[in-house]
C-alpha cells in the first residue's frame, strides 16, 4: 500500500509599499504575529485547543486538540525568519509538516510563504480531500495575515 502525501505551498503578501490601502507593518511585527499563531493557534482557528509547553532551545513542543484529534507537534523558531512544525514521530498520529517563512525581496516588501506536508486518509479517492485541505490551508493563512495585521496596528 502506498501512503498518500499532500504536499502544498502558496505565498501571502503582507506589506506593499505601493499600494496605501495595505496596512504598513514591520518584519519584527510580522513575526511576533506568526510565533502568536504557532504558541496559540486557537486564537487563529475557532474549535481547537492548545498547550504550548515552555520554551527549549529554539523551539517548544505544543498539543493540539481538535475534537477527537489530538496532535503533538515539535515547533522551531528561527527568529524573524521561520515558523516550522512537525509531528512527532513515536506519537500514534499521522505525519504532518509545516512551514511559514518570512520572504522580503525588496525592502518593505513582506511576504510569507506557507509549506504544508501531510499524510492523507484513504478515502480521499472518493472525494477530493487534497482540494479542500489546500483550500483552507490558503482561507487559514490569509485570514492569520489579516488578523496579525490588526493586531500589529492595534485595531480591533
Amino acid at each position: 500500500m502506498v501512503e498518500e502525501h499532500l504536499e502544498f505551498e502558496h505565498i501571502v503578501q503582507v506589506t506593499d509599499p505601493l499600494d496605501p490601502s495595505v496596512v504598513d507593518i514591520s518584519r519584527s511585527q510580522l513575526w511576533e504575529g506568526l510565533v502568536l499563531r504557532a504558541r496559540c493557534p486557537q486564537k487563529f482557528v475557532e474549535g481547537i485547543e492548545c498547550v504550548a509547553h515552555p520554551p527549549s532551545g529554539s523551539g517548544f513542543v505544543r498539543e493540539i486538540s481538535a475534537g477527537a484529534m489530538q496532535f503533538v507537534e515539535d515547533v522551531t523558531l528561527d527568529t524573524e525568519s521561520r515558523v516550522h512544525t512537525k509531528t512527532q514521530a513515536d506519537k500514534p498520529q499521522i505525519y504532518a509538516e509545516s512551514e511559514a517563512c518570512i520572504e522580503e525581496p525588496e525592502p518593505g516588501f513582506l511576504f510569507v510563504r506557507f509549506r504544508y506536508r501531510r499524510e492523507m486518509p484513504e478515502a480521499a479517492a472518493s472525494v477530493d480531500v487534497a482540494e479542500h485541505l489546500k483550500a483552507a490551508y490558503k482561507q487559514l493563512d490569509t485570514d492569520a495575515i489579516s488578523l496579525i495585521r490588526t493586531k500589529a496596528t492595534g485595531a480591533h
